[in-house]
């Protein structure tokens, strides 16, 4: 049964990079930021198949131009180690076409994201060199009702055994406690819940498609399987391996396929010798 290929990641300031950038890069498109008063460029590249953002039914309707959706995001956030946004890159089936590979991500985020409050901003990119693959940029942060963005976080206040505010008899001011984040975006289960959503996308179109094929979302140690998944190479180690160039990451890979090549083999030869040991006691 194969696994799934999907990483997530966040864009923050804390590691300098900018959710403008990535959102440019994704949509191979130039837009300018205005927290960096940079422009960043990315359309000499040639493998954008689909792009679109989709919006829960509240959101201003000018958030469906990339550079408008995150520059106010760059603009909210004022901190500098503000978690910006998340990204998530999914591998998608060779077997599938790009019309369906469209229709398939557009459903994935529509349930998983969008309907949570998210914002997504999807793009589609294949260079058909056998990966294509799907990005989704999603905001951080919740919309209200006006569309406004919302706070991720709000105040605990520390409360008496009658329900009433404790207040510090130093400051004058009222005790707080942990604060409460606003949505659950960032708990471990949804990583989970993700995964599994595309994975079950994926087989509804393998059975949609007429494809016999099954996929999962749990990896191959929690299978059981004494099998090693390969490493996601990223956009900048393909380029380089697109120019015939050798890098650790794709060497490792290769390692990885001709050790659990090498398992394969080992298994079948068992598996056989097994069978031929069966064979030869009904003989007798």
């Amino acid at each position: 049964m194969e696994v799934i290929s999907l990483h997530i990641d966040i864009i923050s300031r804390r590691t300098g990079r900018s959710a403008i950038q990535m959102a440019a890069y994704c949509s191979r498109d130039k837009l300018y930021s205005d927290y960096t008063g940079k422009s960043y460029d990315y359309t000499d590249r040639q493998d954008l198949v689909y792009h679109e953002i989709i919006l829960p039914d509240y959101a201003p309707d000018t958030f469906r131009n990339s550079e408008v959706l995150w520059n106010s995001v760059e603009k909210i956030e004022k901190s500098k180690n503000a978690r910006l946004a998340r990204t998530v890159i999914i591998a998608l089936p060779k077997e599938l076409s790009h019309s369906s590979h469209i229709q398939m991500v557009r459903q994935y985020a529509q349930e998983f994201f969008v309907q949570q409050g998210m914002c997504a901003d999807i793009s589609i990119h294949d260079k058909g060199d056998g990966n294509p693959h799907a990005h989704i940029l999603l905001t951080t942060r919740s919309l209200d009702r006006d569309g406004k963005w919302m706070c991720k976080q709000r105040k605990n206040y520390l409360l008496d055994k009658n329900g009433n505010r404790v207040r510090d008899s130093v400051t004058r001011q009222y005790k707080l406690g942990r604060s409460i984040k606003t949505t659950d975006w960032d708990e471990p289960e949804r990583v989970e819940e993700w995964r599994k959503g595309w994975a079950r996308v994926c087989q509804s179109w393998f059975e949609r498609c007429g494809i016999s094929k099954e996929i999962t979302h749990i990896s191959y140690a929690r299978q059981g399987l004494d099998r090693e998944p390969t490493i996601h190479l990223g956009a900048r180690v393909k380029a380089l391996e697109d120019r015939g160039l050798l890098t650790d990451r794709s060497k490792k890979n290769r390692d990885i396929k001709m050790r659990n090549h090498e398992r394969d083999r080992l298994i079948f030869r068992e598996h056989m010798e097994k069978d031929r040991e069966r064979g030869w006691e009904r003989d007798r």
